[in-house]
């Protein structure tokens, strides 16, 4: 089963009410579990869920460069 990539602009229109701005922002300073392909910054769908449905502030959440 591979994994189903999304850009932070197609994350951002994904959840609606982030812009992707600040999903960028979020990335940079080690809240969202993204990756980099190329020059892009992508997250799989799956791990975009799991943080969306996490509870309490998101920036209490660090993950690994």
């Amino acid at each position: 089963m591979s994994a189903t990539f999304l850009t932070m602009r197609e994350a951002s229109d994904y959840l609606g009410n982030v812009s992707e701005s600040t999903l960028r922002r979020l990335a940079r300073e080690g809240h969202l579990p993204v990756r980099r392909i190329g020059r892009k910054l992508v997250i799989s769908h799956r791990r975009l869920d799991e943080w969306a449905d996490g509870t309490g502030d998101v920036r209490s959440t660090q993950y690994r460069a």
